[in-house]
């Protein structure tokens, strides 16, 4: 008995939440709670069903049942709306207002007060210093020279320059290290000049010829295509003199040839343009071993003053 009533009163709940199911709308969630007392509880704003009719007898305690159900999505979901996006932003709207009092605004994304960096002061450059071109005529960096020439000479022994008069000299050089602080020379020099006195004639002449080398210190001071340089020089030699057209060299005063040694020192001027050279210069040279005047005496001591012109390679 106690069974039939119990299969009767779940038949009749089932049947009430078929109904109920039918008539109402489906809500997300629906939960049924069945009292142990057999009476079932339903939402609200649905229509309880009318209470199952069961036996007397001694009920049967069943444990409460919980039942969820979830409700079937919408077929047919109501239409949303679409929002529409904003408009893009532009400078002008980003524009700020115009400040009072007439005051500069800064632009978007900049400071009020930017640090502005001064721009570094160029200074001008000084002007270039003039440059000399070095002479393109020129084959060698230190300058080297052949010139010829001659000058005035004349004795240092009174005696011998009453005998002598005045006289000339000619020589040919080769110069090296124009261009430079050092250089050295390499000569042969000749000279002549006529001679009276007793035992010779009327057209005896007094002539010596020699080399000689010689160490220079030079100044050159270039300026583009020319040169001008202050030098000074001593040096050595050798000098071969000999008296010629002698009437009779037994009485004469003097011996017919002698050979001495020279030492020449002096300065001068030298001046190039592209290749030419010129240059003056004076000579003092000194002679020893002197035989040609041991009857009267003295030396063949001499001075020179004279110039040359060539060429510098």
């Amino acid at each position: 008995m106690k069974l039939f009533s119990l299969v009767g009163a779940s038949g009749v709940l089932l049947c009430n939440l078929a109904v109920a199911r039918a008539d109402t709308p489906a809500t997300p969630e629906t939960t049924t709670t069945v009292e142990p007392s057999g009476a079932a509880t339903t939402p609200s704003g649905v229509e309880a069903p009318p209470p199952a009719t069961v036996d007397t007898g001694t009920p049967a305690t069943a444990p409460p049942v919980t039942q969820t159900q979830t409700a079937p999505a919408s077929p047919n979901p109501p239409d949303v709306p679409a929002v529409p996006n904003p408009p893009a932003s532009t400078t002008e709207d980003m524009a700020l207002p115009a400040p009072p009092n007439g005051q500069a605004t800064a632009p978007v994304g900049e400071p009020l007060n930017p640090v502005v960096t001064p721009a570094p002061v160029v200074q001008p450059l000084p002007p270039e210093p003039e440059v000399y071109q070095t002479n393109p005529g020129i084959m060698t960096k230190v300058g080297v020279a052949m010139l010829l020439g001659g000058g005035f000479q004349q004795l240092t022994n009174s005696r011998l320059r009453d005998m002598t008069g005045d006289g000339g000299y000619w020589d040919a050089r080769i110069v090296g290290g124009t261009r430079e602080f050092i250089g050295f020379e390499a000569a042969y020099v000749g000279g002549a000049r006529g001679i009276t006195s007793l035992g010779f004639s009327d057209n005896s002449r007094l002539l010596n010829n020699g080399l000689e080398g010689d160490l220079r210190v030079n100044i050159p001071i270039p300026r583009g295509y020319s040169l001008v340089e202050p030098f000074g020089f001593i040096g050595v030699g050798w000098q071969h003199y000999q008296i010629t057209g002698n009437g009779n060299p037994i009485t004469a005063d003097l011996q017919s040839s002698d050979n001495v040694l020279t030492m020449p020192y002096g300065g001068g001027l030298e001046f190039s343009y592209h290749n030419f050279m010129a240059d003056a210069r004076f000579t003092y040279r000194q002679t020893y071993y002197n035989n040609l005047t041991s009857t009267i005496g003295g030396n063949l001591n001499t001075w020179n003053v004279g110039g040359q012109i060539g060429f510098e390679y």
